[in-house]
């Protein structure tokens, strides 16, 4: 009896146990279940927060696609228009600044002189600011590029000086030169962009100086393995610039105050371009100041010395002679009549045998009968404009007697986008528009068949 009595509490306390498993499983398998309700909706609103994540990303990508087309657009647009205002207004102006350059060569009428230098001192004022204005949209699309070759240091200065000379007296201001004699004799640098450099900050000096004194210097301060470091500046004594102007003196469209501009005009771009400028020479430009006593801007800038006294330096850096360019044959293929006549003047008197045709079809006629050493050609024509008409002699086209003869751009446009049409379109070379005498000879010689060595 004891034993199946104790079987008896044994079986009782197995079922006990049973149902208190049971139990436990069952309240686990209900909170497995609830959390498993719990984690298919939260897996569900997880999907549900994704996929409107997604479409959010998407109609963020979709709406900076748009902004960035539209940017790219404008942009362009910007572009296109700064290119037909330099074209337009720079095609007169080559007229105008050209002509007047040979009047003044030429005229021995005083009268005639005063007048054309007048001429000349509003063309150049007007021409600064396009240019000004062109030169800010270059930087800031990261197009402006130097152009290194070898300037006499001395010629570079004097003709600084005699630049300003005049203004400066008729301000009463004392124009000075303080020149280190130990710089060397000529340098390497682009002095088409150092002569910007100085010429906008002597302007500024003379503008806003109403007695005293503007001083042009420079200084070597060392000299390395044929680098020469030399140290530029600009003084003056003029109204100065106050300390919480310093430091925003050089950014776009900035001036010492809002009375500067009405009293003493300008653009507010000048010291940006100059600054972009001198940093990218390899320099940093700095300015002291006080007010009522004047300031000095001053930058120093590491420049390759040369020891050839008559010499350029090619794209492909080469050094070349200047030489003679008599009895070259030269076409010239522009359909303005003023700009034919300004080349026809240039190039006799650089004893260039010279022809010309007022279009491109034209021009290709002409090159098919008659020989020319080079060719300059304009870019906007009627009937064929000079991009086709490249195109066409180079791809041979029409049987010119020498679709290989160097052909010089003469564009009216600054950009650098187009003078790479030119380039892929088949020139040689360009030439911007208005027309440097100095340059023309350059690029002439530089293309001339008897130096093809230089090429």
């Amino acid at each position: 009896m004891e034993s199946i009595e104790a079987l008896r509490r044994i079986l009782m306390r197995e079922r006990k146990a049973r149902k208190a498993a049971e139990a436990m499983l069952e309240d686990k398998s209900r909170e497995l279940y609830y959390a498993n309700q719990e984690l298919t909706e939260l897996n569900e609103s997880l999907e549900q927060k994704v996929a409107q994540r997604t479409q959010e990303i998407e109609e963020s990508k979709r709406d900076l696609i748009e902004a960035r087309d539209k940017a790219q657009a404008a942009a362009s647009a910007k572009t296109d228009f700064l290119s037909n205002m330099s074209h337009e207004i720079r095609t007169p102006l080559n007229n105008i600044v050209g002509l007047t350059a040979l009047i003044l060569q030429d005229s021995k009428d005083s009268m005639a002189q005063e007048y054309a230098s007048s001429i000349k001192y509003s063309a150049d004022h007007l021409l600064s600011i396009i240019n000004e204005i062109l030169d800010f949209s270059k930087i800031e699309a990261g197009q402006m590029t130097l152009h290194f070759e070898p300037f006499t240091t001395e010629k570079f200065f004097q003709g600084l000086y005699k630049l300003f000379s005049y203004r400066a007296q008729d301000q009463n201001i004392e124009l000075l030169l303080d020149i280190d004699s130990s710089i060397p004799a000529y340098l390497v640098g682009d002095s088409v962009k150092l002569n910007q450099i100085f010429t906008n900050l002597v302007s500024n000096a003379l503008k806003f100086t109403r007695e005293g004194s503007v001083t042009i210097g420079a200084k070597l301060k060392d000299m390395k393995s044929g680098i020469a470091c030399v140290e530029f500046w600009v003084q003056d004594t003029g109204v100065g610039i106050p300390d919480h102007k310093l430091e925003t003196i050089f950014e776009s469209f900035q001036q010492a105050s809002s009375s500067t501009t009405k009293e003493f005009g300008g653009t507010g771009l000048g010291l940006t371009i100059t600054k972009r400028l001198v940093e990218l020479h390899g320099g940093k430009i700095q300015v002291k100041s006080s007010m009522e006593s004047g300031s000095t801007f001053s930058f120093l800038l590491p420049m390759k010395v040369s020891d050839a006294a008559h010499t350029r330096i090619t794209p492909n850096g080469k050094e070349i002679n200047l030489g003679d360019l008599a009895g070259l044959r030269v076409l010239v293929v522009e359909d303005i009549k003023m700009n034919r006549l300004l080349m026809k003047r240039v190039l006799e008197r650089l004893s260039v045998e010279v022809e010309f045709a007022e279009n491109g079809l034209e021009g290709i006629e002409k090159m098919s009968e008659h020989h020319y050493d080079v060719v300059l050609m304009d870019l906007h024509m009627p009937e064929m404009d000079g991009l086709t008409a490249t195109r066409k002699i180079r791809q041979g086209t029409y049987p010119v007697l020498d679709p290989d003869v160097p052909i010089i751009g003469l564009t009216a446009d600054a950009f650098n986008h187009v003078r790479q049409e030119m380039l892929d379109a088949g020139f040689s070379d360009y030439l911007a528009k208005p027309i440097n005498l100095d340059l023309v000879y350059q690029k002439l010689l530089e293309h001339h068949p008897q130096k093809s060595y230089l090429l």
